[in-house]
């Protein structure tokens, strides 16, 4: 996920903070190796929020765009 770009954030589910923020994945492949999964099973369990400290985490993973025309809503045409 790091060499081709890919981002996660990761959300606290916890209602009354609702805090994100973004998982540095360098600093996840230091402390647990660059074998190490990075699907929702494999980080979550390892994951807190730094806010309230809570552990019921969610995750979304976005993937790196290829190129200029890799987005399609940039090639939508606006109504004429």
């Amino acid at each position: 996920m790091i060499d081709v770009g890919d981002t996660i954030v990761a959300y606290c589910h916890n209602a009354r903070c609702n805090h994100r923020a973004a998982v540095d994945l360098c600093l996840i492949r230091e402390k647990l190796g660059p074998d190490h999964g990075a699907l929702h099973e494999d980080l979550v369990p390892k994951l807190r929020c730094s806010r309230c400290g809570g552990k019921r985490i969610g995750m979304i993973v976005t993937p790196a765009a290829k190129g200029p025309d890799s987005n399609a809503y940039r090639k939508a045409k606006i109504g004429r």
